[in-house]
C-alpha cells in the first residue's frame, strides 16, 4: 500500500507538471507564433483541452496496471481514462484505448499477447491490477489474474443509476473490449440483450476509433444518431468525458431536417400504437423504395419542346434528346447530375455554333440585348428550360402516394409522421445525389427500430462511412417497422458481422431470471445475469402510494412503469399532489432523482434503482407487443423491481 500511496503521489506531481508546463507555453504563445495566428489559435485550444483534461482526470487518475514482459522490453503501465505524457515524452499514464491496453480486458496473468498497428507483440503478464481512486486519494486495489470476474463487478453494480456511469472505461468487459476494439473498416452489428451495455460499448467505441485512428481522420468525421434527444443530450455529456469532442450527434429527425433542409411538422409518433399500421409499415418497407425507384426511372427528364428563348428555336428536341443519349447513367445516376451533365454539354454545344444561333436571332430582329444576355447566360437559360430541376420533393411524394391510394392532407400542409422521413430524404437523394461524403463511420443505437427502409436510405447517404449497428430484437416495440431479424440487413450491406452480447450487467439474478421467462416465451436468446443477487421480484395489490413509501428511503432513483399513455397520466393526477412525482411523455423527456412515471415504451434505454410496474393483467401473454413492452419494463430495474396487479 505504501508503494502504491507514493506512485500515485508521484503522478499526480507529474500531471502537475503538465498543467503548469501547459499554461506557461499559453502565456507565451503570442512570442513563440508570432505573425502565425491560425496555428497560435490551433495550439491555444489543443493545450486549453489538455489542461482541462488533465485537471479532471486528476481526481482518478488511472484505474488499472499491467507489468507486461517481452523479449526485449519490461513494461509497467497505469492505465487511465486519458494517456498523459510530460514534455519530455515520457509516459505517465496509458490510454485505454492504446493497443497494450487491451491485455488488461483480454488477457489471464501469464502467457499474453497484445496487438500494434504493425506486429502483435508476445510476452507474459506478469501483473493485472486494479484500483479504486477517489478524489485523488487512494481508496484500494486488488490484483486480477483472469479476463473476467464478476465478482469484481459487484462493488460498481450495486450503487445507484447515476454513480454507475462514472467507473464505466474501468469495468469494460472482454466480450465489451472485443466489440469497441473491431477495426473501423467492419460493419458490425451487435444484438445485445438489456443491460449488456450496448449504449456503453457505442460510446466508448467512438472514443476507441477516435484516438486509434487519429491521424486518418477527425472527430467530426464520426456521427452517433440515437433514438430521441434525452438520448443525444446524454451522449453528449459522456462523450467528453471519454476525451471526445466534435463527433456528430443527430436523432434521424434532426438528420431529416438537415438533409431536407425544409420546414416539416415532424409527429415522433412515440406513442406505441398497438395495431399493425399498414400505411406506416408500407411507408416503411423496400416496396415503398421500389415504388420511388419505378416513379424516376420512368420520370421524364427531357421537356417536350423545343429550346426556345423569345419564340426563336434555339435547340431542336432531337439534338438535345441525342446528346442526353450519350450520357453514361451509371456514372451521372441522380436527375440533378444527369441534368447539370446535359446542361454543360449543351452549352458547349451552343458556343461551338454560336455564330448559327446568334444569325436566327438576328434574323429575327431580336433586340441586341437579349443577343448579348443569351451568349452570357446560356447556362441560365438551359436551367429554366428543364422544369424537373425545380420539381417539390413533397409534390413527388405525395404523386407517389396518390397512386397508392394514401391519405396526403396532412403532408400537402407539410404535416409529415416519423415514417415519411426517410422516403423524403430518398426522393431527395433520388433528384440531387446529396451525400454526407466527409462521415467515416457511424453509429446507430436502439437500431431494432428502424424499418430496412431506413437502413438502405442511410447507407446511400453515408456512402463513404462503415457502420456500427446496435440493437435487441426482444426490445423491438414498433411492429409496422421494427426489424425482426438482423439477417434482413443484407438487403443493404455487402458484408457486416453480427456480434453478440449476451450477458445483462444492469439487473440482480433474480430480476433478469423473471425476464427470461419472456425471453423464452418469445424464442429470443436468454440474457445470463453478472452473478449478484439481490431481492426477489414482489408481486403486490398494494397502493401505489404505498409501495412508494417502501422504496423512497432506500432507493435514490425510482420509476413508475406504466403499459400504457393514459395509464401514467391517471396515476400522476392521482398522486401528484401527494408526492414528488415527474410525468415523462413525448413532450417531456427531463429524468431527475425523484420519482418518474412513465409509459414502457419510452423506458427503452434507461435504469433506475427500482421500478414499479403496474396493471400487470394489462400485458396480454399471446401478445408479442405485450411482452416486448413488459420486458423492456422489467429490465430498467437495477437493484428491485414489484410488481401490481
Amino acid at each position: 500500500m505504501d508503494e502504491e500511496i507514493k506512485h500515485l503521489s508521484y503522478t499526480l506531481d507529474k500531471y502537475d507538471e503538465v498543467i503548469d508546463d501547459s499554461k506557461l507555453k499559453l502565456s507565451n504563445l503570442k512570442s513563440i507564433y508570432k505573425n502565425n495566428y491560425d496555428e497560435m489559435m490551433e495550439e491555444k485550444i489543443r493545450l486549453e483541452g489538455l489542461v482541462n483534461s488533465v485537471l479532471k482526470a486528476k481526481k482518478s487518475p488511472y484505474f488499472a496496471r499491467v507489468d507486461f514482459e517481452s523479449s526485449t522490453n519490461k513494461d509497467v503501465c497505469y492505465i487511465g481514462r486519458l494517456g498523459v505524457s510530460d514534455y519530455d515524452n515520457n509516459i505517465i499514464t496509458v490510454d485505454w484505448r492504446a493497443p497494450i491496453s487491451s491485455l488488461y480486458y483480454d488477457s489471464n496473468v501469464g502467457d499474453a499477447s497484445y496487438k500494434t498497428d504493425d506486429e502483435i507483440i508476445n510476452g507474459k503478464l506478469l501483473l493485472k491490477r486494479q484500483y479504486t481512486i477517489e478524489d485523488s486519494k487512494l481508496i484500494s486495489f486488488n490484483d486480477v489474474d483472469t479476463v473476467s470476474n464478476d465478482e469484481l463487478l459487484k462493488p460498481y453494480l450495486s450503487v445507484s443509476a447515476d454513480s454507475r456511469l462514472k467507473n464505466i472505461v474501468s469495468t469494460i468487459q472482454s466480450e465489451q473490449n472485443k466489440i469497441i476494439r473491431e477495426t473501423i473498416t467492419k460493419n458490425i452489428i451487435v444484438q445485445g440483450v438489456a443491460g449488456s451495455g450496448k449504449t456503453t460499448v457505442a460510446l466508448h467505441r467512438i472514443a476507441y476509433l477516435v484516438y486509434n485512428y487519429r491521424t486518418l481522420y477527425k472527430p467530426s468525421d464520426y456521427m452517433v444518431i440515437g433514438p430521441n434527444k434525452f438520448f443525444v443530450n446524454y451522449i453528449s455529456s459522456v462523450l467528453p468525458d471519454l476525451d471526445v469532442n466534435g463527433v456528430k450527434e443527430y436523432t434521424p429527425i434532426e438528420l431529416f431536417n438537415d438533409y431536407i433542409k425544409d420546414t416539416y411538422d415532424v409527429n415522433s409518433k412515440l406513442d406505441i400504437l398497438k395495431s399493425i399500421d399498414e400505411i406506416s409499415k408500407f411507408k416503411t418497407s423496400l416496396t415503398l423504395k421500389n415504388k420511388i425507384d419505378d416513379y424516376f426511372k420512368n420520370l421524364e427528364i427531357l421537356p417536350k419542346d423545343d429550346f426556345n428563348i423569345k419564340g426563336v428555336k434555339i435547340l431542336n428536341l432531337s439534338v438535345i434528346k441525342n446528346i442526353y443519349d450519350e450520357i453514361d447513367k451509371k456514372i451521372y445516376k441522380s436527375v440533378k447530375s444527369k441534368i447539370d451533365r446535359l446542361i454543360l454539354l449543351l452549352d458547349k454545344y451552343i458556343q461551338d455554333n454560336n455564330d448559327k444561333i446568334l444569325s436566327k436571332l438576328i434574323k429575327n430582329k431580336t433586340e441586341k440585348k437579349i443577343i448579348d444576355e443569351f451568349k452570357n447566360n446560356s447556362i441560365l437559360h438551359l436551367k429554366k428550360y428543364f422544369k424537373v430541376l425545380n420539381a417539390s420533393i413533397k409534390d413527388i411524394y405525395i404523386n407517389i402516394l396518390t397512386d397508392n391510394n394514401i391519405d396526403i392532407m396532412n403532408i400537402k400542409q407539410n404535416k409529415i409522421d416519423y415514417e415519411d422521413i426517410y422516403p423524403l430524404m430518398y426522393i431527395k437523394y433520388k433528384i440531387t445525389g446529396n451525400t454526407y461524403d466527409n462521415f467515416k463511420h457511424i453509429v446507430i443505437d436502439e437500431a431494432q427500430d428502424y424499418g430496412i427502409f431506413s437502413f438502405y436510405i442511410l447507407k446511400k447517404l453515408f456512402k463513404n462511412a462503415t457502420f456500427s449497428i446496435y440493437g435487441d430484437l426482444a426490445q423491438s416495440i414498433y411492429p409496422y417497422r421494427s426489424i425482426e431479424s438482423w439477417d434482413i440487413l443484407k438487403n443493404v450491406f455487402n458484408n457486416y458481422e453480427i456480434l453478440k452480447l449476451n450477458k445483462s450487467y444492469r439487473t440482480t439474478i433474480e430480476i433478469m431470471n423473471e425476464a427470461n421467462k419472456i425471453n423464452e416465451l418469445l424464442n429470443l436468446d436468454l440474457a445470463i445475469p453478472v452473478i449478484r443477487h439481490g431481492s426477489k421480484v414482489e408481486y403486490t395489490k398494494e397502493s401505489i402510494l404505498n409501495v412508494l413509501k417502501s422504496l423512497s428511503s432506500e432507493y435514490k432513483s425510482i420509476a413508475i412503469i406504466t403499459n400504457t399513455k393514459k395509464e401514467s397520466e391517471d396515476i400522476y393526477n392521482e398522486i401528484k399532489n401527494k408526492i414528488n412525482v415527474n410525468l415523462i411523455d413525448s413532450f417531456n423527456m427531463n429524468f431527475d432523482n425523484c420519482i418518474n412515471i412513465l409509459p414502457s415504451y419510452l423506458s427503452k434505454g434507461l435504469e433506475f434503482d427500482s421500478v414499479i410496474i403496474t396493471n400487470i393483467n394489462s400485458y396480454d401473454k399471446n401478445n408479442i407487443l405485450d411482452m416486448k413492452l413488459l420486458y423492456v419494463s422489467m429490465t430498467r430495474a437495477l437493484h428491485k423491481l414489484i410488481i401490481k396487479f
